[in-house]
């Protein structure tokens, strides 16, 4: 499974560059459909399409024209068949709930949704969600990016550095000083544009930065090279100093 990742939180956040997502709010109390369809309404490159009870079989579903489904579809913090249907339509799914384990995160991103998201007041997030999901990325809620443990292709997967592993910070020590810089301040939260700015260089010279970091950690996507960068900053000491 090929990851790229955005969210509005602690690890990366998805500048919004296209035009107006349409999306369809799924969720079996009439009540949440409705706030949620308010909230939406007003934010910024997001168009409500509709809204649906998740309760009902999709061919009563007004999907036509939708790219993102937010679905909290009342089977739980894990892809339900309503989900694998949607996926299966070539629609991008979000999962809202609560109670989220690492393996139902991991069953929810390996059936192919867009994203996981916990239910959160704030609209602003879900709004940055669906923008995110709707480019392509894979969204997780900050506060579930520790469960996930991204498990690589092949037989003999090898196993994922953490803090203090002595893998780990050899591979960190061989980036250069700007790639170091480059994935602190993205896993500080910084999207690549405000990454440019702190920087003082274009956000075209942040990515490729970002791009040769993956080839020397030897990792797929920049949502497990942050993770790594979070894991050296939270010890003691950087491994690279």
């Amino acid at each position: 499974m090929t990851v790229d990742y955005a969210a509005d939180g602690l690890v990366l956040r998805y500048e919004q560059e296209r035009p107006d997502v349409c999306v369809l709010l799924a969720d079996a109390d009439p009540v949440a459909r409705h706030v949620l369809a308010a909230a939406l309404g007003g934010a910024d490159g997001v168009t409500v399409l509709g809204t649906a009870d998740s309760r009902e079989p999709l061919h009563r579903w007004p999907l036509a024209g939708v790219q993102v489904v937010v679905l909290a579809d009342g089977s739980g913090p894990q892809p339900g068949p309503l989900a694998a249907e949607l996926v299966h339509k070539g629609i991008r799914v979000l999962l809202l709930g609560t109670g989220w384990t690492g393996r139902s995160l991991g069953a929810a991103l390996a059936a192919g949704c867009a994203g996981v998201l916990v239910k959160d007041p704030e609209i602003g997030r879900l709004a940055a969600a669906v923008r995110a999901a709707a480019a392509g990325y894979v969204v997780v809620s900050p506060e579930l990016v520790g469960l996930w443990t991204p498990q690589r292709p092949g037989p003999a997967a090898a196993p994922r550095p953490r803090r203090g592993d002595r893998t780990a910070g050899l591979l960190l020590r061989s980036l250069t000083e700007r790639e170091r810089e480059v994935l602190t301040l993205l896993a500080e939260g910084l999207s690549t544009r405000e990454a440019a700015r702190r920087l003082k260089v274009t956000p075209a010279t942040v990515k490729s930065h970002v791009s040769h970091a993956l080839a020397k950690l030897s990792v797929r996507n920049r949502l497990e090279a942050v993770l790594l960068m979070r894991r050296a900053l939270d010890g003691d000491r950087p491994p690279w100093s």
